[in-house]
């Protein structure tokens, strides 16, 4: 099919109003987004927003009209009694399917959870999510490649689910070089701070190609416009007085105004001269407009008949929309006789029809029929509206068990809580299955509020459900669910669900940083002895091994080993990808980086060979740690790259904020100080806004390490002391608080921190090498030889690798090494070591690292070779001044003060 015969969609192609006027800015505004996006080929997005009746869709109708001919335009809306995942995207993407099926080809198994289907099973939920987003974008992509860009109209966002928000966000923040025009539509009066769509507002009015339009109502001459435009004629005096009317009453509302119009024209209030004018009745203009929208919606529904008004009461429950097949039978009549019904709401434009389908030409419509049944009649409405979907979705509700749930929860109580629960739950399941666990999390919950007691089986499927929504949703609350669910199995002797519920309990990384989370451990241990092999029993055992991470290797390497070897045996490419992943982050401590570095290509080959880009993506990261941690600044670049390619295409938060963390470390590593605070921010601000646990702690030590190249530690040491207040088994942050104190001449404040100075990885094995290297500092500053020579054997250890926590880096920890040994007098050795750091740090290409290990050389070599030691403390400052270290200078020029 070509482009100029792909179809307006039928909600935009049909009239709902007397007409439409006005709202030429607006329409001059989209015509130049329009404009721009053909221009740059770059996605420009559109919000409008209004009250209801305000004619948002109708602007979109008459724009999405007059662009056709150079669009293919595409339409989806949210309703409001339907829950069905990602329901506007779904209709933009069966249209394409259905009129431009070449776009879509190779993407039906990507956006199958979006159509309906379940057909990513094999994808972990965060790889499938990752795979539709980007192939919603590469059909968007395709559209354009054809010759006309596409332009997607989504109406009602107050209505969305997350899901379908979250999609739109990753459109606009990541798809800049698509060429689409996306045009959304939203009450602002149905909003508050709790709904999605306010974060969704907040984090994308800064994008750009981002517009806000804002309608109010018709003013004077755009609602004397309408009206002559109803009337075919100018108005006179009688047409003036009632537009003062009309607009005093709606304040130009224009479902508002077309509506009374009806009703006065139906009414005979106002009629049509001999010469076809309109003339309204003096006493029109003394007593005002005494009706309700409410009101004349209810009065000219009851014009058309009791037949009509029965069929549109009982249609009002189904929701806006509604199939004839299902009100016949609710009607308990032939299609045929339903059909006749409606015809005169039809012809009245109250009921649209769109071929067996029909919709309520406003929600306002079915809002104030709804309004006027009693509770009673609406429980029992609901009630058969529940009964009749049973008996046509049969055991295969899918989709629909949302529908159905909703029907049941407003039916009569008490019989309808068992069903309620049923359908609840189904409808977890489904969203859940199809990449919406924010949806699902609502109908769970439901479920749990509607089960009968007496079901602990059936509690603990739900919890197991619950509990893993939460967690693909971010949710910190999904760790006591499915502790519960997990302590629930194992009193119902139910392996099946312990395991899942042991299985759900990890975000794929370690759950708690500087501890171990010992109930989370419990259940794995208990639901590894049900299930000791196998894949699940592979899974099981690696993330064991990363919940163990704060524990001596000699625990946690065994339980990794184990893991791989099970998952090998599994055979499966995609378990040994998985078990690779959380294996090796298991692996932290600098003992055993070459172990990890030994199993990562095995991951990255498994995930290569699955397909799966997001797995490759996280991989990434890990394989960038530890080429860090190896001192490979080419590597690094070349990670650096494929993380800065996945991160564009990703949909995850937690991917953008970790790919910030490191764009910042090769900033700091470069020298540009204030581009490593710039992006540093921006990576905080992101992690805040998405509940990122570790955006704090990341943020803290950026800012600790471009602040002390600053010379501006004073800044740190509140954020500091607050950090150890709260964690206060976290030594990395007492070492950079008494490095702190030290700069800032407050050596016993920096003592009194330094009498507790633990040389074990503490718990957190990722900030064990920083804190030492910290530690190092502060011992030589203080002069404190008995925990340097705690020290001291411990980086010996690691005299070949770089500092890192992951977000930062101290660069070669041989430096650190140095400082140890100058602090216990052993000079010969230190400079040995600096020598050694600064080939390390050379290569790391990172002039702070090599400017500070020239310094600390020029210390050690003052007494003994002073001018030695001057030409190195020269060569450290000519590297401060041309990148801004202020604290190299300062110490350079206390130095050169004291050589002779």
């Amino acid at each position: 099919m070509a482009e100029r015969d792909f179809p307006l969609p039928e909600r935009l192609a049909m009239s709902t109003g007397l007409g439409f006027a006005g709202r030429e800015h607006e329409r001059t505004v989209l015509k130049h987004l329009w404009k721009q996006m053909v221009a740059s080929q770059q996605r420009r997005f559109a919000l409008v927003s209004g009250e209801a009746g305000i004619g948002k869709t109708a602007l979109c109708s008459v724009f999405a009209a007059s662009a056709h001919r150079d669009a293919v335009v595409v339409y989806g809306r949210c309703d409001e009694e339907l829950s069905v995942p990602y329901q506007p995207w779904r209709e933009v993407l069966t249209s394409l399917d259905r009129h431009l099926p070449d776009v879509v080809a190779g993407h039906h198994v990507a956006i199958a959870p979006l159509m309906g289907v379940a057909g990513a099973a094999d994808l972990d939920s965060d790889s499938a999510r990752f795979a539709l987003y980007s192939s919603v974008v590469d059909v968007l992509d395709a559209v354009a490649a054809r010759g006309k860009p596409a332009l997607v109209v989504l109406d009602d966002l107050h209505w969305a689910d997350v899901q379908t928000l979250a999609l739109l966000r990753h459109l606009v923040e990541r798809a800049v070089a698509t060429p689409v025009l996306v045009i959304a539509t939203f009450r602002d009066s149905d909003i508050d701070a709790s709904h999605p769509l306010t974060g969704f507002l907040s984090v994308t009015h800064r994008e750009s190609g981002t517009t806000r339009l804002a309608l109010d109502g018709l003013d004077d001459s755009e609602l004397l416009s309408l009206l002559e435009g109803v009337a075919g004629h100018a108005m006179d005096r009688d047409g003036l007085v009632l537009r003062d009317l009309l607009r005093a009453e709606t304040e130009g509302n224009p479902f508002f105004v077309t509506e009374i119009l009806r009703h006065l024209g139906e009414t005979g209030a106002i009629s049509q001269r001999a010469d076809g004018r309109w003339a309204a009745p003096t006493r029109l203009g003394s007593r005002g407009l005494p009706v309700s929208v409410h009101e004349v919606v209810n009065s000219r529904i009851q014009r058309l008949g009791p037949g009509t008004r029965k069929a549109l009461d009982t249609a009002s429950v189904v929701g806006r929309d509604f199939e004839l097949d299902l009100l016949a039978e609710l009607l308990g009549e032939d299609p045929v006789q339903t059909s006749g019904r409606l015809e005169p709401a039809v012809a009245n434009a109250l009921v649209i029809d769109a071929g067996g389908r029909f919709a309520f030409t406003h929600a306002i419509v079915a809002h104030a029929l709804y309004a006027e049944l009693s509770p009673t009649v609406r429980a029992f409405g609901h009630q058969a509206v529940a009964v009749a979907l049973e008996r046509r979705c049969g055991d295969d509700v899918g989709e629909r068990a949302g529908e159905i749930a909703h029907h049941w929860i407003h039916a009569i109580t008490p019989h309808n809580r068992g069903k309620a629960a049923q359908y609840a739950r189904s409808a977890g399941d489904y969203a859940l299955s199809h990449l919406a666990p924010d949806e699902a999390v609502t109908w769970y919950g439901q479920a749990l509020d509607f089960l009968p007691d007496g079901d602990p089986a059936q509690r603990c499927e739900i919890l197991v459900g619950l509990g893993t929504a939460q967690r693909q949703a971010g949710d910190p609350a999904h760790r006591e669910t499915l502790l519960s669910a997990g302590r629930l199995a194992i009193a119902l002797h139910h392996d099946d669900l312990l395991v899942r519920a042991a299985l759900a309990n990890n975000r794929g990384d370690v759950s708690r940083f500087g501890s171990i989370d010992h109930e989370r451990v419990e259940i794995l241990r208990r639901a590894i002895v049900v299930r000791p092999g196998g894949p699940d029993g592979a899974l099981l055992h690696s993330i064991l091994a990363i919940e163990l991470h704060g524990a001596p290797d000699e625990q946690v390497e065994p339980v990794a080993v184990r893991a791989m070897a099970l998952a090998r045996a599994a055979g499966e490419t995609r378990i040994i990808a998985e078990v690779v992943s959380l294996a090796q982050s298991a692996l932290r401590t600098p003992d055993v980086l070459r172990q990890r570095a030994q199993l990562l290509p095995e991951g990255l080959a498994a995930a290569e060979s699955t397909g799966d880009t997001r797995l490759r993506g996280v991989l990434a990261m890990s394989q960038h740690e530890i080429e860090l941690q190896l001192g490979d600044r080419d590597a690094m670049d070349r990670e650096r790259l494929i993380l800065a390619s996945f991160a564009r295409d990703s949909p995850e938060p937690f991917v953008r904020w970790t790919t910030s963390q490191t764009q910042s470390m090769h900033l700091f590593l470069d020298g540009d100080l204030e581009g490593a605070e710039s992006v540093a921010q921006a990576g905080f601000e992101l992690g805040v806004a998405t509940g990122q646990p570790e955006a704090f702690f990341g943020y803290a030590g950026q800012i600790f390490q471009i602040r002390r190249a600053q010379d501006r530690l004073a800044e740190t040491a509140e954020a500091l002391e607050q950090v150890l207040q709260e964690n206060p088994e976290l030594q990395v942050f007492r070492a950079g608080l008494a490095c702190v104190w030290c700069e800032l001449g407050r050596e016993a404040e920096a003592r009194a921190l330094a009498d507790a100075i633990d040389v074990s990885a503490g718990g957190a094995p990722q900030f064990w090498s920083t804190a030492l290297m910290l530690w190092a500092e502060v011992c030589h500053t203080l002069a404190l030889p008995e925990p340097a020579s705690r020290i001291l054997p411990v980086l010996s250890r690691w005299q070949e690798q770089i500092a890192s926590t992951g977000a930062t880096t101290e660069g070669s920890i041989v430096y650190g090494l140095g400082r140890t040994l100058a602090t216990l007098g052993r000079t010969q050795e230190a400079a040995a070591a600096y020598e050694l750091a600064l080939t390390v740090n050379h290569r790391l290409r990172a002039p702070l690292f090599v400017a500070r290990t020239h310094l600390a050389y020029a210390q050690a070599l003052s007494g003994a070779e002073p001018g030695r030691a001057r030409a190195m403390a020269a060569e450290a400052q000519r590297t401060a001044e041309q990148f801004g270290f202020a604290m190299v200078q300062r110490h350079v020029t206390q130095l050169l003060e004291q050589l002779p």
